[in-house]
């Protein structure tokens, strides 16, 4: 079977809030449970961009779902946390 890969740009508010992410998702990115997928990611600008191969496709699904996932609850953390701060201050 072909090896699967996919690119994924997503587009956060600013830069500093991608740079964030990024460092929450880095130790995902360094040590993978499982050989079936790698994952890189990197930033450009405000943009995390992630490049996934997997073995095979179901694999890159799962791998696409998970950092997704961990992308909006971080950035769900992020916009709390602010607006907690701002109602605060």
């Amino acid at each position: 079977m072909k090896e699967a890969q996919a690119i994924i740009r997503i587009e956060l508010p600013s830069e500093k809030h991608a740079t964030i992410v990024l460092n929450a998702l880095k130790p995902e990115t360094e040590t993978s449970p499982a050989q079936r997928s790698r994952v890189n990611v990197k930033l450009e600008g405000r943009n995390l961009v992630f490049s996934f191969r997997a073995k095979d496709t179901t694999a890159l699904r799962a791998s696409i779902n998970s950092y997704t996932r961990w992308v909006m609850m971080i950035d769900d953390v992020l916009i709390n946390l602010n607006s907690s701060v701002t109602s605060c201050g």
